[in-house]
């Protein structure tokens, strides 16, 4: 535990002794005032990481003077009271404070629960300082690819960023709606302010609302502490409503007056916030079919479509495929602590065959998959693709013997590609693949072992009994 700051305010001498000893012996800096007026301007001038507050004080009601100590996230407050009215304790345990300890107290269970308040502070500031970090140091947008259509997308992208416009960012999932947002960020004269992201379908209906205003404290029952929302976390930077179309109608019209009145009131507040951010949003869904049907506000649509953009299904840009692969096998190489690994023609033609309904996202997958359960160090194989992929190759994908390739590479090729073809036609039934293969079953899984295609567990528990009946 780190040394921390303590702020203890308490009329009595003793009391300020006792527990300013008791936390001066760990290391901790102690503030000792036995005056609730004074105690609040130290609050104001000074940082503190735990308040102790006596609740019976001369010239300040104690709970006011614990009610602004709470308000300061990073100071956890314990109250002191002689009081033993369970209102009076109902009413500070309401207020948020960290524990409430009666008089007279036991030193030890007094120091146990003060250590743990300091605990309970320094882990909340360093979270509070790692997502700091994290908001504001965004990587690079990923953008990978060098077909015609991912130029054109390039081009639009930055074109757009330095305008503070509201954009629409509208195609199929996997096809990397926020990962344009971010490079629409990181391209404008936000891009060092925060990026806030937040999933419109991920989200209760009845917590959404709380997530993009916030809350101050005591606008309903576990509101202990001022709660800032999307919108004021994205000051100053940009704000990414992904998958709007699920955002609920009446959530709906609160959004389009803080887009156009430019400003907020958080829940339980009286007080409208300014909203300086630049708001990106992304849907699945067609939109002005929403309208029609009366599930999305037209005016609503109107102040979200002012510049869309429209990302296309992986299948209809298909030259990116290759550059992707490339792009997913270093990324994965570098998380896996693994070699780079060169793709096999037969797996690459599998892949730009494919035809991706999960888009970039599916291939992205595939490609972590072929990584981590892949038998060839050096080389993605057909076989280390999921069965849904591997199997769409036709034998028609080998008219010819590829360039710098040896016939007897290519012959293993078009045996594996075969084999794997008979194996998930029938559900890796070995019987019956061989019949149709037209070859028996122990050759199969001869080839099998010979050509490094994986058996499931049940199948080498039956090649080894039949090796044991052999042998027997």
């Amino acid at each position: 535990m780190n040394p921390a700051r303590a702020l203890l305010v308490d009329d009595d001498p003793t009391i300020l002794e006792v527990v300013g000893t008791l936390l001066s012996r760990h290391g901790h800096e102690v503030v000792g005032t036995g005056s609730g007026l004074r105690g609040a301007q130290c609050l104001r001038r000074e940082h503190f990481d735990l308040a102790v507050v006596d609740l019976m004080l001369p010239d300040l009601n104690g709970l006011e003077l614990a009610r602004q100590a709470v308000a300061n996230p990073d100071t956890v407050v314990v109250v002191l009271s002689g009081s033993t009215s369970v209102e009076t304790a109902l009413q500070a345990m309401r207020m948020g404070i960290y524990d409430y300890v009666p008089k007279p107290f036991r030193a030890e269970e007094l120091e146990h629960t003060l250590l743990r308040a300091i605990e309970k502070s320094q882990l909340n500031q360093e979270n509070k300082r790692l997502r700091e970090q994290i908001q504001h140091k965004e990587p690079g947008p990923q953008m990978v690819g060098r077909s015609e259509a991912w130029q054109h997308l390039q081009t639009l992208l930055r074109r757009l960023a330095p305008s503070p416009s509201t954009v629409l960012i509208t195609g199929p999932s996997g096809t990397g709606k926020e990962l344009a947002a971010r490079a629409i960020h990181q391209w404008s004269p936000r891009a060092q302010g925060p990026f806030v992201a937040i999933h419109c379908g991920a989200i209760p209906e009845t917590l959404l609302e709380d997530e993009l205003f916030g809350h101050v404290r005591g606008a309903y029952t576990d509101a202990r502490t001022d709660r800032p929302g999307r919108f004021q976390q994205a000051e100053g930077g940009t704000l990414f409503l992904d998958e709007i179309g699920t955002m609920p109608l009446s959530l709906q019209v609160k959004l389009l007056r803080v887009i156009q009145e430019r400003e907020f009131t958080p829940l339980g507040s009286a007080r409208t916030v300014k909203a300086d951010f630049r708001l990106l949003a992304a849907t699945n869904e067609d939109l002005s079919a929403l309208v029609v049907e009366k599930r999305f506000r037209e005016d609503l649509f109107y102040r979200l479509n002012v510049i869309p953009v429209q990302l296309r299904p992986l299948r209809e840009h298909r030259d990116d495929i290759p550059v992707l692969v490339a792009h997913f096998i270093r990324k994965f190489a570098r998380e896996l602590g693994l070699p780079l690994k060169q793709v096999e023609p037969a797996a690459l033609q599998a892949l730009e065959a494919y035809g991706w309904p999960g888009n970039v996202r599916e291939l992205e997958n595939a490609v972590e998959r072929a990584m981590a359960l892949g038998s060839d160090p050096e080389r993605m194989l057909l076989q280390d693709l999921p069965a849904a992929i591997a199997g769409i190759l036709p034998t028609a994908a080998y008219p010819r013997l590829p360039q710098h390739q040896g016939l007897g590479r290519f012959l293993e090729d078009l045996e594996r590609h075969l084999i794997l073809e008979a194996l998930q036609a029938t559900g890796w039934n070995k019987s019956e693949s061989a019949r149709r293969l037209g070859m028996r079953r122990t050759t199969l899984l001869h080839r099998l072992k010979a050509l490094g295609i994986p058996l499931n567990p049940m199948d080498e528990a039956e090649s080894a009994l039949a090796q044991e009946s052999h042998d027997a």
